[in-house]
C-alpha cells in the first residue's frame, strides 16, 4: 500500500526501510483496514522521535509543524463523524443528505485561498475558546500541506493572520488556488472542536474533480470542510 504524502512527511527524518517496518506493523494489526488512521500516523511520529540523531534532534519548528499535522488528522477524522451525524439527522446518506444541506447555514474548517504570487493573502479563522497553540495548515491543489503558520498562545473569537506565498522551507510557492485550515489546541495539546476558518449559506451543490463541493457565497468549499450545520 503506498505511503500517504503526510505520513512520509512526518518520517522524514528517518530511514525508509524503517518507516516500511511500521507501516507493516500497522498492517498486520488492522489487517481488514485498507487505509492508515491516527494512531498509525503518532505511531511514525513516536519511531521517529526515538530514532532521532541525539547531535542533530529534530528542530522545534519541525516538531511544532509534525504536532499541528497529527492534530489535523484526528481533527478531520472527528469532523467527518460530526459531519455523518449531522448528516443522519437531516435524514438520508450520500447524495441525497447532501442535498438536504441546500438552504443551510453551515460552518467551515477548511477554506479556498487564491495565491497570485506577489501580494500577501489574509486568513480569517474563528476560535471557540482560547488555544494555547494555533496553527494554520495550507495546502495545495493535491492536497499536500505546503505550509504551517504557527501562531502561539490565541484568544477566543475571530482572528486573521498572512499567507505570505512561501513554504516550509522558505521557498516562493506557484501562484494558483490552496485551501486552509485551523488546528487549535488546549494547554494539555488536545484539539479544539469548532475551530473555523468560514462559512455562510448553502446556495448550490456540484461536483469538482469528483469531490462533491459546496457553493457558500461566492466560494465553492468541500463538503468534507463542514464542521456545523445551524438548526432551525
Amino acid at each position: 500500500m503506498a505511503v500517504p504524502a503526510i505520513l512520509m512527511s512526518v518520517a522524514g527524518g528517518l530511514l525508509s526501510g524503517l518507516v516500511q517496518k511500521v507501516i507493516g506493523s500497522s498492517q498486520q494489526s488492522k489487517a481488514a483496514s485498507q487505509t492508515l488512521g491516527k494512531e498509525d500516523f503518532l505511531k511514525l511520529l513516536t519511531t521517529q522521535l526515538s530514532n532521532q540523531d541525539p547531535l542533530n534532534p529534530i528542530s522545534n519548528e519541525a516538531f511544532i509543524a509534525q504536532t499541528a499535522q497529527f492534530s489535523s488528522l484526528e481533527q478531520l477524522q472527528n469532523m467527518n463523524k460530526t459531519l455523518e451525524q449531522l448528516l443522519a439527522q437531516s435524514g438520508g446518506t450520500g447524495a441525497t443528505s447532501t442535498a438536504a444541506l441546500l438552504g443551510r447555514t453551515v460552518t467551515v474548517n477548511g477554506s479556498p485561498v487564491t495565491w497570485d504570487g506577489l501580494k500577501a493573502v489574509p486568513l480569517a479563522y474563528r476560535l471557540p475558546a482560547a488555544a494555547s497553540s494555533v496553527a494554520l495548515q495550507v495546502r495545495d491543489a493535491s492536497g499536500a500541506a505546503v505550509r504551517t503558520v504557527s501562531l502561539g498562545p490565541t484568544g477566543t473569537g475571530p482572528h486573521q493572520a498572512v499567507f505570505d506565498g512561501l513554504d516550509d522551507q522558505g521557498r516562493r510557492l506557484p501562484a494558483g488556488a490552496y485551501t486552509y485550515q485551523v488546528v487549535a489546541m488546549d494547554k494539555n495539546g488536545i484539539a479544539i472542536p469548532g475551530a473555523t476558518t468560514g462559512g455562510g449559506l448553502v446556495t448550490g451543490i456540484g461536483l469538482d474533480s469528483g469531490q462533491v463541493m459546496l457553493v457558500v457565497g461566492s466560494q465553492q468549499i468541500p463538503v468534507s470542510s463542514v464542521v456545523g450545520i445551524a438548526t432551525g
